[in-house]
């Protein structure tokens, strides 16, 4: 298979082949480029093709038919068909965080509701497992991999996750139905790209339901770091359909954060904003231009919300984003 050039118009070079996506070779080559779900669903890795051509090897299903039309790409999902030129960043933070395939064995679960538990992991000690707040890892059990995002921090010894339930999902079974303490299973990670690029800016997150996981690491890093001093307001929304979801109640002495917990169908007795987060947020969010954005969770409350907030004025590279997509 013939190997063409990928440039970026922000510096990185490297060869790809017709058959290999241009994000999996730039990750070959030792740059990271903006991704998630890589399989076309989330949008993260769009970018411009500023010269030359491509071939899609898997659907570009969150590219409108506009997008497409003004010459925007999924990295994830295109290679090349000649020398190409692209718009794309490579995230620098991300050099010397190695993707890593481990066993680990689980230490204990702990049921939050019928449907979300919480399930912590140990590695072996020599494992040297380093990663970036906000980043997820794969779990492999038999023949299943899913995705998810750690809730815990580096700095921590153990892995945590926020597991939640899936109708008829066959990881679902394995954690809700047989999973017991001191199993065996495989990680691989970690993976992604949401990570906390900016303190210097107000930082508003959003998340729905398990989506608060990297919110939660990222915060709580925060709290253990002796060198961040807060100069900018924090502010969280979390949605749930259901008040019983609201399974993380932070304590913080350091940090200070706007906590707010929308609820889309609530109790008679729920005393909290009612609706969905993006609406509500936009609401009650002034200065939304000089935010930067991290949301974590739906696929729809994600295009939702940057749809919103970038008509009211939010550059679209002060959004970013980890999309929780349906596993096939």
């Amino acid at each position: 298979m013939s190997e063409f050039v990928v440039k970026s118009n922000q510096g990185p070079e490297f060869e790809c082949g017709g058959d290999v996506s241009i994000l999996d070779a730039a990750v070959k080559n030792g740059y990271i480029f903006e991704y998630s779900c890589k399989t076309g669903q989330c949008g993260v890795c769009k970018t411009f093709l500023l010269e030359g051509e491509v071939i899609e090897l898997q659907a570009q299903v969150a590219l409108t038919d506009s997008q497409k039309e003004s010459n925007q790409i999924l990295t994830c999902c295109c290679a090349p068909k000649t020398n190409v030129l692209i718009n794309a960043e490579d995230l620098s933070a991300l050099h010397g965080i190695e993707t890593k395939t481990l066993p680990a064995r689980i230490n204990t679960i702990k049921k939050h509701t019928a449907d979300i538990i919480e399930v912590i992991l140990r590695l072996p000690p020599t494992a040297n497992f380093k990663f970036l707040e906000g980043q997820y890892l794969d779990v492999l059990q038999n023949s299943i991999r899913r995705s998810y995002s750690i809730a815990s921090t580096s700095s921590q010894k153990e892995i945590t996750l926020l597991i939640k339930r899936f109708e008829n999902g066959k990881m679902s079974d394995y954690w809700f139905n047989h999973a017991k303490e001191n199993d065996l299973l495989r990680i691989e990670g970690p993976k992604g790209t949401f990570f906390l690029r900016d303190y210097t800016k107000p930082l508003l997150f959003l998340a729905t339901g398990t989506g608060i996981a990297p919110i939660m690491s990222i915060l709580n890093n925060l709290e253990e770091n002796e060198n961040f001093q807060q100069c900018q307001p924090i502010t969280v929304y979390w949605g749930n359909r259901y008040a019983e979801k609201f399974v993380w109640q932070p304590e913080f002495k350091k940090i200070n954060v706007d906590f707010i917990k929308v609820c889309s169908k609530p109790s008679e007795n729920w005393v909290g904003e009612v609706g969905y987060l993006q609406n509500i947020a936009i609401q009650k969010q002034p200065g939304l231009v000089d935010c930067a954005v991290y949301a974590c969770g739906s696929n729809a409350m994600i295009k939702s919300a940057k749809q919103l907030f970038t008509e009211a004025g939010l550059p679209e590279n002060q959004f970013y984003s980890d999309a929780f997509v349906q596993s096939f």
